[in-house]
Parts: C-alpha cells; structure tokens; sequence
C-alpha cells in the first residue's frame, strides 16, 4: 500500500500549504521508515512476497499503541520544526493514516500492543487477498492526490518551475506502481 500512503500526502497538500510536499509524503510512511531499521537489527521481520501477500512481522512498530507513539513522534516533529500545532497535528494525522489504512489491507498481523503484550487477538480485515481492487484503490489515490497536487501549485506558483513537484511524484507513482504491476498475481 505504498502508493496509497503517499498519495495520501499529496492530497493533503492543498489543506497544509506551509508544510513541505516532502514532509507531507514521508509522514505516511513514518511507521515504515522506522519499521525498516528494526527489520535491519532483527527485532520486526519481512520476508517479500506477490503484491498483498508478503509476510509481515511488525509487532512494535505497527501495534495501534505503537502506531499512537510514532504519531505523537510525527507531532513533535512538526511542532518543533515548523512550530505551529497546526503542522504537528497534521503530520501526526498523516502518520496514524497509515495504521488506518494497514488495518483494513493487512492480514491478522497487527497487535493491539507493542510486542503483543498480552497475546490479544490480532488485527487486520485482509483486503490484500482482493489485489486487484487494492491496487485499483491506490492508482485512483495518487491520480486524486496527483490532481490535488497539481492544482494547488498550478494556483500558488511559487516558482517558475512550480509543475517541477507534481511531475516528479507522478514519477514516483508510476515506478511504484510498474513494481507493484510486477508482483501480481497472474488469476
């Protein structure tokens, strides 16, 4: 669902115009870029698989209290970089969308707590194993979220290249999606 959580900050654009469409696309993937240095040093794990179907060990990072504190993280960032609450609040959104929008794609692998620190059941609605809808959801996000994007820096202008950023997350889109393409399953 990377796609997904990207265009997710790009759609966000128009309503935070001071943040930066750099920290607006990174707060979506916060979780991620944390999950990923502890998959490095053995704590969480993930081994690659077809798209919606790669196995997932994210018990920290990806926990609803867990997803909570990285939020609160994503809130004091934005408090002490761009010093508005406003800024704080919105990266702090951003971030806890991604365990919003995991929840409903991932399969049962998302704890309550850190660790699954008191063995609850664990959570996912597992849309994943409907891929092509999934994929179809993302493309029309960042299409949305691209449109957003351009829109607001065809009106702002504030530069002469200003249709330089919405052209380069187009590029991002489109690689990602080319790599997502590759990895579904052939029904």
């Amino acid at each position: 669902m990377f796609i997904g959580h990207f265009a997710l900050g790009t759609m966000v654009k128009p309503l935070a115009p001071t943040l930066p469409i750099w920290a607006l696309v990174a707060a979506p993937q916060f979780m991620d870029l944390l999950f990923l240095p502890l998959v490095a040093v053995g704590v969480e794990g993930y081994n690659s698989g077809p798209f919606g179907h790669s196995e997932i060990d994210s018990l920290y990072t990806h926990s609803l209290v867990g997803a909570m504190l990285i939020a609160a993280l994503a809130y004091w960032i934005g408090v002490s970089v761009w010093k508005t609450r406003a800024a704080g609040s919105t990266l702090a959104s951003l971030s806890f969308s991604h365990w919003i929008i995991d929840l409903l794609v991932h399969h049962n692998d998302m704890p309550w707590l850190p660790g699954n620190l008191g063995n609850f059941p664990l959570l996912g609605f597992g849309l994943w194993d409907f891929e092509y809808a999934i994929f179809g959801t993302e493309i029309l996000m960042a299409v949305i979220g691209t449109a957003l994007y351009f829109r607001w820096a065809k009106t702002e202008k504030s530069t002469r290249f200003w249709f330089a950023g919405p052209i380069i997350l187009s590029a991002l889109f489109i690689a990602l999606a080319a790599g997502d393409i590759a990895t579904l399953p052939m029904h």
